[in-house]
């Protein structure tokens, strides 16, 4: 596979909530983040009623543990060729071409991603 890895909301979330998958977040690894997954990330903390300054402090701890992808035209174009072959919605089909034009696996816990090349999930 590749030695990058992309980690989706899902994973961060797990591990801010629970420490899952702390050998993972606390190694010295390289780890990427769509700037997707914060909007992902702040709406369910938001959305389960987290104190905001809560939030700011995962956010940045995060911002801070990643090298932040943005969202430009090549991901774009590319994720609307993923999200029409795998039915993936929108946001998943972006996160998912951040990881690939990134040469990065996906790391998840969605099964949305299940079966596509270079996406790991997690149990």
């Amino acid at each position: 596979m590749t030695d990058s890895k992309l980690m989706d909301s899902s994973v961060w979330i797990a591990y801010l909530v629970d420490s899952s998958f702390s050998e993972v977040f606390e190694s010295d690894e390289i780890l990427f983040l769509s700037v997707l997954s914060l909007f992902e990330i702040r709406k369910i903390f938001t959305k389960q009623k987290i104190a905001p300054e809560q939030i700011t402090k995962s956010i940045e701890a995060i911002k801070k543990r990643s090298f932040l992808i943005n969202v430009d035209a090549n991901i774009s174009e590319l994720a609307a060729e993923i999200s029409g072959r795998n039915k993936l919605p929108a946001l998943d089909a972006l996160i998912y071409a951040s990881a690939l034009k990134n040469n990065a696996e996906l790391v998840t816990l969605d099964n949305d991603f299940r079966n596509l090349e270079k996406a790991r999930i997690l149990k």
